[in-house]
């Protein structure tokens, strides 16, 4: 296990680093500490442990990280996915929030947290794991959210080969708070068999789904997935007709889930690479790069389009705050928020 830390030159005058980390068996992955942007995944070949695929879009310069409107790998807060109307109630007060998706609030506001530097404040290196403890001190009425939010991410790579994500929250009022990681995966890579998502292997251990407007808001109810394209207990193959019908765009609800039960993966036919996700979060937002644009400057020279990669975004369910059967997003003062992820790297699917 290994790794290093670089500072990031830029004309903005930002003190952003970026921490690479390998371990034993060449699988690495690499961030900033801008945003929690990770900025590459990869994963050696089952055929040459030497070689590697980047398995994680990206942008192709920090420039284009700066000024994105986009998600791109980041941590999402303080309140991932969407909020109906911009606005919910607590304790009687009404908060009104920054209307950026429509008349509704997406993942965190004007700002979020992956536009804010999150400050490395430990490393724990032993020898079969890194980690890495990021925080980020968000402020009573930043993005109009109450209280001081005292936030840590962690990063963690073993030599198991997983990419363990844990986010810590407490607040000294009552508040909202529901982060995740927004990373957008193409397991095909970034070399010879680089394409859109096409010819990859998803599942998802999981019997309903969120039902959701025209603006991919909530209604409060969940729908059963048997008999519909969002089925995907049984491995499904993406293929053009499925992505061309709109493909997903949906929270599912996990059951007997923990942080040591696999109930989501994705791999591609073509490599045989891809990552198995376990979580001790209620839901998954399975979403297959409906809305991104025709065209992005991304990472190695490639131009990445509409439905070239997929998120797996581990979450309470959106808009919760204003749906009263929905498990709550909201953190008392002197509670503790946690949120675990395990995302497992592979090249051995078939």
């Amino acid at each position: 296990m290994e790794y290093k830390i670089t500072k990031l030159q830029n004309d903005k005058g930002l003190d952003i680093d970026i921490v690479n980390i390998i371990n034993s068996n060449n699988y690495s992955f690499s961030f900033y500490t801008y945003g929690g942007y990770i900025s590459e995944v990869c994963i050696p070949t089952s055929s040459n442990d030497s070689k590697t695929e980047d398995v994680l879009l990206g942008y192709g310069n920090l420039d284009d990280c700066l000024k994105s409107n986009g998600y791109f790998n980041a941590i999402i807060g303080r309140v991932c996915n969407r909020i109906d109307q911009s606005k919910f109630t607590l304790n009687g007060q009404e908060y009104n929030l920054y209307s950026n998706e429509k008349n509704n609030h997406l993942h965190g506001g004007k700002e979020g947290f992956n536009k804010k530097i999150w400050k490395i404040v430990d490393i724990n290196k032993t020898s079969e794991s890194i980690t890495v403890e990021l925080s980020y001190f968000s402020k009573h009425l930043e993005e109009n959210y109450p209280g001081n939010l005292d936030c840590k991410t962690i990063y963690e790579l073993n030599n198991r080969n997983e990419i363990i994500i844990s986010f810590k929250a407490s607040t000294d009022q009552d508040t909202i708070v529901n982060l995740t990681n927004h990373n957008y995966w193409n397991f095909h890579g970034h070399n010879d068999n680089y394409k859109n998502i096409t010819e990859h292997i998803v599942r998802i251990s999981s019997n309903q789904i969120c039902e959701t407007d025209e603006d991919s808001i909530p209604t409060g109810k969940l729908l059963d997935v048997v008999n519909t394209k969002y089925d995907l207990n049984n491995s499904f193959e993406i293929n053009n007709t499925f992505l061309k019908s709109g493909g997903i765009d949906h929270n599912y609800v996990l059951k007997n889930h923990s942080i040591d039960k696999s109930i989501a993966s994705i791999y591609s036919k073509i490599t045989g690479m891809g990552v198995e996700y376990s979580t001790d979060q209620p839901g998954i937002q399975f979403y297959t790069g409906n809305m991104m644009k025709e065209s992005y400057n991304g990472k190695h020279d490639r131009n990445y389009g509409l439905q070239y990669g997929m998120c797996l975004e581990t979450q309470i369910f959106p808009d919760a705050i204003n749906q009263s059967n929905f498990p709550s997003t909201i953190l008392k003062k002197g509670e503790k928020y946690t949120s675990n992820t395990k995302i497992k790297l592979r090249n051995d699917f078939k």
